[in-house]
């Protein structure tokens, strides 16, 4: 609810304001300067009274002026009060401070609660100075409401919540219509005393004989002479009188004159009355149709907001799997790229490949050189005689357990960092340089073009620490190796695997829109699959480039297994890491 009423506050914010500017004038343009006017007067007539001496106007003049007076003030206040809300209004609206608006709305509310009272005084008072008028027409009282609470046909307008408009208007009805007419100070007494019978019907003879009366200059002495005694009775005969009885006696009938009469008296009570009812009712559609926009506003946002956190929630899930496919170096510059591209948000994983990967472009833009660094592969000895012996749900759950020890490995390793596997090969690289973020030289240089479409190859510097390359894809060789001998195929027999590396150059991109991957590209990766295919069960075979890498560093001991046949490659000098004589068994 308090949602709601700050909503409408700020909604109807112009409402409002017009609304005040609105009441204001017509209440500066009407009653003030009407009873500036009339004090003027009353004024003057006061020093006419007193110049004559004349005792009984003086009295009655100067408890008019009085009158006027107070009715002066109780106007002048409500203005005040007008112009004090509308500027604490702007204030409220304008200020920072005020984060729920709120308050504008009681403060509202209380003003045309104010305005109700001290119009309703001044009008009050107004009746009582005007009793003259009562006389000669009943529904006078009636029309001085019309002006006097006609500031209130702003409610129609401003917007406000309906319990605040019915509030007002409840307590308008009551102050003009009940309290002040019954309470009326004058001679007159209970204004709605006149509208009886006997009342109506002398008003009745007076308004037939005076429009039928040809000679009008009468008709201010008629009044003057019935006004000098309320009790007047009509059945004393007068000759300005006659047309009137004759109509309402004879022509039209007693009975039906006072009802005729009576409601064209209370006609303007009755519009009075619909207008009220009319101010509500519409207050009460409106309080209506706000709620039902609020509630679907407050919908339509909850739907918005669960739409965007889920695509957050879906472009975080799906950045978190591009960076577990590739480097967080490529990763980054894919989703740059991506957002480059224009693409608010990686959608599903087929618009992740028709978009931010299509045109075939993802190759071009993400290819790194890479110096100096070591290609590691390992395979299971027997894997394709188990293959044929076991289910193959058993040989996926057998790799799946295998594979999971030996990406804990590559975790431990910061320099290390997993290919790919193909069956039940496991590919590792080892100074790649992409477990980092882009450093902000790379990020400065203006190497990264922003379009995918750019074709950019990137050279990267020689690996800085190529032997503690070398010594990571060594060292995690020969734990992949100890790890595998603790497993047991699916068909009984203990695992052994073969692991090979060779050191150099190599050449890193992502290959394919569909599916695609990050691959390592030279002789480099064809060198090390051979050393793995070409080694001993259960034994690491390395390179002469690896060798001269770490054989002065410690901590391993190799044999020189002499000149390989390798295919493709010729002859090579290779070396074995010798288990047994590992000087750093005990600590690994």
């Amino acid at each position: 609810e308090a949602e709601y009423w700050n909503d409408v506050a700020l909604t109807s914010k112009p409402r409002i304001i017009l609304g005040y500017f609105v009441s204001i004038l017509i209440l500066l343009a009407g009653p003030i300067m009407s009873e500036i006017a009339y004090a003027r007067s009353s004024e003057s007539l006061r020093k006419v009274c007193e110049e004559s001496g004349t005792e009984d106007c003086d009295v009655q003049l100067l408890a008019t002026y009085g009158l006027s007076q107070v009715g002066t003030a109780l106007n002048c206040i409500t203005f005040i009060v007008m112009a004090a809300s509308l500027v604490a209004c702007f204030f409220i609206y304008r200020s920072r401070r005020f984060k729920s608006k709120t308050s504008v709305l009681y403060i509202t509310s209380a003003t045309y609660v104010a305005f109700v009272a001290f119009m309703s005084g001044s009008y009050s008072y107004t009746v009582n100075v005007s009793d003259w008028m009562l006389l000669r027409s009943p529904n006078m009282f009636i029309f001085e409401i019309y002006f006097y609470a006609m500031p209130l046909v702003s409610l129609i307008f401003m917007g406000l919540p309906f319990v605040s408009t019915f509030e007002v208007m409840s307590l308008a009805t009551l102050g003009f219509l009940v309290i002040v007419p019954l309470v009326n100070p004058s001679e007159v007494g209970n204004a709605w005393v006149l509208f009886e019978s006997k009342s109506v019907y002398r008003y009745s003879v007076l308004w037939y004989s005076v429009a039928n009366e040809p000679v009008y200059q009468f008709v201010d002495e008629v009044v003057d002479e019935v006004t000098q005694d309320v009790s007047y009775d009509l059945t004393l005969d007068r000759d300005f009188l006659r047309h009137g009885k004759l109509d309402c006696d004879v022509n039209i009938g007693r009975d039906e004159c006072v009802k005729i009469s009576r409601y064209m008296l209370l006609s303007p009570f009755i519009y009075l009355c619909i207008m009220v009812l009319a101010i509500i009712v519409v207050g009460y559609f409106i309080e209506s149709s706000k709620r039902a926009a609020f509630v679907n506003k407050k919908i339509i946002a909850a739907l918005t907001e669960s739409r965007e956190s889920a695509l957050v929630q879906q472009q975080e899930n799906q950045e978190n799997l591009i960076h577990s496919i590739f480097p967080p170096v490529v990763a980054d510059l894919l989703i740059e790229n991506k957002s480059q591209m224009g693409f608010g948000n990686f959608g599903t994983m087929s618009t992740c490949s028709s978009g931010l990967m299509g045109n075939k472009t993802i190759g071009k833009a993400v290819a790194h050189m890479h110096e100096e660094v070591s290609i590691l592969f390992t395979d299971i000895v027997g894997f394709t005689a188990m293959s044929q012996e076991c289910m193959p749900y058993q040989v996926m759950q057998f790799l799946h357990a295998l594979f999971l020890r030996f990406d804990d490995l590559c975790d431990m390793d910061d320099s290390l960092w997993k290919v790919e596997t193909i069956g039940d090969a496991f590919m590792v690289a080892s100074g790649l340089e992409v477990g980092k973020r882009a450093s902000s030289e790379n990020e400065g240089s203006g190497s990264f073009q922003s379009k995918c479409s750019s074709r950019v190859l990137v050279s990267h510097k020689p690996n800085i620490d190529p032997q503690g390359s070398a010594d990571s894809a060594i060292k995690f060789g020969r734990s992949a190796i100890r790890v595998a001998a603790r497993l047991t195929m699916p068909n009984g027999q203990p695992c052994q695997i073969r692991a090979g590396v060779h050191t150099g150059d190599v050449c890193s991109g992502v290959v394919g829109s569909r599916m695609p991957r990050y691959c390592l590209f030279g002789d480099t990766v064809n060198t090390a699959s051979r050393m793995e295919s070409s080694g001993v069960p259960g034994r690491m075979q390395i390179s002469q480039a690896t060798y001269d890498l770490v054989c002065d560093m410690g901590g391993f001991v190799f044999e020189e297994r002499g000149f390989v046949e390798v295919k493709g490659k010729g002859k090579m000098a290779t070396y074995l890491l010798r288990e047994d004589l590992d000087l750093n068994a005990s600590s690994t």
